[in-house]
C-alpha cells in the first residue's frame, strides 16, 4: 500500500536565501502546474555554465525536488520498471524521477568545482534530498521502504577523491554520523565500495578520515572501549536516533552485528594497503585502529604484525601503537616477549616533545603494575625515569616521580635503592644508560640519587614530590599521592584539540598633560567622567 502523504498544495514554499527572483519564479512555475515541466529542463541546463558560485542554483534545485518528494508526485507503486501503458500520469512520474537522478548527479559534480562555499552547499543539498527521499521514497516494494544507500554511495565516491583532500566535506558529515541509520548504512556503503588495489596517498587519507568520522560517535565515551555493547546494543531507540523517521515497516533497523561485520571488512581493506609508506597515513591508521576499531575486531591477532612494526618506528607512532599492544596483552592474552625492552627504549629525552607522553606514562604504569615482573626490570625503569626527571620540565618531573612512587610502593624491594646513598657521583654509577635491554642495565646495583637531587629543585612542587618518594624508604610509610587515572584526559583526540588561548591586556589611564582652555572644556569634562577603577 502507498504510504499516507500529507500534502499542502495551498501553501507555497518559502524562498531560500541567496536565490534570485528569476530562479525562484521558475521554481514556482514548476511546482504550480505540470504544464510547466519544460522549465525544469531549463533549470538543469544552467549547470553547464562555467561559474564559480553555484549556490543559488543548488538551492533552487533543492527546493524543487524536496517539494516534489514531499508531495509524492514522484511516487510509484512497485519496482518502477514495467510498461507505462500510455498512462500520462505514470509517464510524468517516471520523467520526474529521471530528471531527479540527473539533477542529483549535477549537484554531485558541483562538489568538485567552484568556490568552497558552493561546494559545501552542494554536499548539503545532496544530504537534504537524501533525507527527504528516505522519508518520502519514490518506489515502494511490498510496503517496505529502504534507506537510499545508492545516493550515499555516490556521495562517498566523490569524497574519496584520489587527487584532492576532502577534509572539509568529511568534517561536515560529522553532524549526520550520530544517527543510527546513517552510521549503519555508511559502514555498509564504505564496505561495498569497489576495492582500490593501488590507491594514492590522498585516497588513503580520505578513506581513513571518513572511516574515523563514521566510527567516532560509537566510541566517543569516557568508559574503556572493552565494552562495545554499551553503544552497539540491540534495544529500541527513539525516533531522534534516526535521520529518516518513519512509522511504517523499515528494512534498515539498527543491527550491531551488521555494523561489526562491515567494520571488519573496511579494516581488512586498509590492512592490504602500504600504510607505513606514508607517515601521516600510518599515524592516522593507528589512531583509527587503537581508539575506534580494536573492540570490534573478530580476529585481533591479525593486527599483531602491524602493531609490532609500528612499535619499531618509535616516537609518536610507537607510543600510539603501544596502546594497541596493551589491549592485545590484557584482553586477548597475546604474549610479547620483548615488550618491556621496547617500552624501555621509548623513554628518551625527545618523548617530552610529543603529545602522547602522558599516554606513555599511563600505559607504563599499567604494564609495571604486575608484581610478577622481575625486580631487575622494575629497577631499570625506575632508574631511567629518575634520570630523565633531572632534565624534564617541572610538570613532567612530577609525573615521573609519581610513577616512581608507584613502582616503589608495589615492589618493596626497590626501597634499598632509596636508602643507598652511594654512589652519589654520576661517573661512578654502575647503571648503564645506553643499554637497550631492560634486564641488563645493572640498575638494581645502583641507587636513586637523582630523586635526592630533585629535593633541591627550584620548584617547590617537585621538591615536595621528591620528598614523598624518599619517605617510602621507611617500612611503615603510607603510599603518597599515587599516579592518578588519566582516563578522562588521555583521549588522543582531546590532546589534539587542546588549544590554550591567553589574551594579554594592558590599559594605562592617560592623564592630561596640560591645562585645558575654554575651547577644550568638553575634553576636560570627558576625563573627569572616567571612573577611578579603570
Amino acid at each position: 500500500m502507498r504510504p499516507v502523504v500529507i500534502c499542502h498544495f495551498n501553501s507555497r514554499p518559502q524562498k531560500p536565501r541567496k536565490v534570485p527572483n528569476e530562479l525562484f519564479a521558475k521554481a514556482e512555475l514548476i511546482l504550480d502546474s505540470k504544464k510547466n515541466a519544460n522549465v525544469l529542463c531549463e533549470v538543469l541546463e544552467m549547470f553547464n555554465k562555467d561559474e564559480k558560485n553555484y549556490t543559488p542554483l543548488l538551492l533552487t534545485v533543492e527546493l524543487i525536488f524536496t517539494s516534489l518528494l514531499k508531495r509524492g508526485e514522484m511516487y510509484e507503486q512497485g519496482k518502477g520498471t514495467g510498461p507505462d501503458g500510455g498512462n500520462p500520469g505514470l509517464i510524468h512520474v517516471r520523467w520526474l524521477r529521471e530528471n531527479y537522478h540527473l539533477a542529483f548527479n549535477r549537484v554531485l559534480d558541483c562538489m568538485s568545482r567552484g568556490e568552497e562555499s558552493s561546494r559545501k552547499q552542494a554536499l548539503s543539498s545532496c544530504l537534504k534530498m537524501l533525507a527527504v527521499e528516505g522519508e518520502n521514497p519514490t518506489l515502494s516494494i511490498h510496503g517496505i521502504m529502504c534507506f537510499p544507500e545508492w545516493r550515499l554511495k555516490s556521495i562517498f565516491e566523490v569524497i574519496l577523491d584520489p587527487k584532492q583532500s576532502q577534509s572539509v566535506f568529511i568534517r561536515y558529515l560529522e553532524f549526520f554520523a550520530e544517527y543510527r541509520d546513517f552510521q549503519q548504512n555508511a559502514l555498509k556503503v564504505l564496505a561495498d565500495l569497489k576495492y582500490n588495489m593501488s590507491p594514492s596517498d590522498i585516497y588513503v587519507q580520505n578513506y581513513l578520515e571518513l572511516f574515523d568520522m563514521i566510527m567516532k560517535p560509537g566510541l566517543n565515551q569516557n568508559e574503556r572501549p572493552q565494552q562495545p555493547e554499551r553503544y552497539y546494543d540491540k534495544k529500541v531507540y527513539t525516533a531522534d536516533s534516526y535521520l529518516i523517521r518513519r512509522d511504517r515497516m523499515v528494512s534498515d533497523i539498527f543491527d550491531p552485528d551488521i555494523c561489526k561485520k562491515n567494520i571488519n571488512r573496511c579494516w581488512g581493506f586498509c590492512m592490504q594497503w602500504p600504510l607505513r609508506a606514508n607517515e601521516t597515513n600510518h599515524r592516522r591508521a593507528l589512531v583509527v585502529l587503537v581508539d575506534r576499531i580494536m573492540p570490534y575486531l573478530t580476529k585481533p591477532v591479525l593486527v599483531t604484525d602491524f602493531l609490532c612494526d609500528s612499535l619499531d618506528c618509535g616516537s609518536a607512532i610507537g607510543m600510539i601503537a603501544l596502546r594497541g599492544v596493551m589491549e592485545l596483552v590484557i584482553e586477548h592474552d597475546i604474549d610479547f616477549p620483548d615488550i618491556y625492552d621496547r617500552l624501555y627504549g621509548m623513554f628518551e629525552p625527545d618523548m617530552f616533545a610529543t603529545r602522547s607522553k602522558r599516554r606513555l606514562i599511563h600505559i607504563t604504569d599499567v604494564f609495571l603494575s604486575s608484581t610478577r615482573v622481575p625486580e631487575t626490570i622494575i629497577a631499570s625503569f625506575a632508574k631511567r625515569l629518575a634520570r630523565l626527571a633531572l632534565v624534564a620540565s617541572p610538570e613532567d618531573a612530577q609525573e615521573l616521580l609519581r610513577l616512581i612512587a608507584n613502582m616503589v610502593y608495589r615492589h618493596p624491594g626497590l626501597k634499598r635503592m632509596l636508602k643507598n646513598d652511594q654512589p652519589a657521583i654520576l661517573p661512578q654509577d654502575p647503571f648503564e644508560m645506553e643499554e637497550s635491554r631492560a634486564n641488563a642495565t645493572n640498575a638494581i646495583q645502583s641507587s636513586l640519587w637523582e630523586v635526592a637531587a630533585l629535593k633541591q629543585h627550584f620548584t617547590p612542587e617537585v621538591c615536595a614530590s621528591a620528598a614523598k618518594v624518599l619517605a617510602l624508604a621507611d617500612s611503615g610509610a603510607q603510599p603518597p599521592d599515587l599516579l592518578p587515572s588519566f582516563s578522562d584526559e588521555m583521549q588522543f583526540e582531546g590532546e589534539i584539540k587542546k588549544r590554550f588561548r591567553t589574551i594579554a591586556m594592558n590599559f594605562v589611564k592617560v592623564s592630561p598633560t596640560r591645562y585645558w582652555d575654554q575651547e577644550d572644556w568638553k575634553m576636560n569634562a570627558f576625563w573627569h567622567r572616567i571612573p577611578d577603577f579603570i
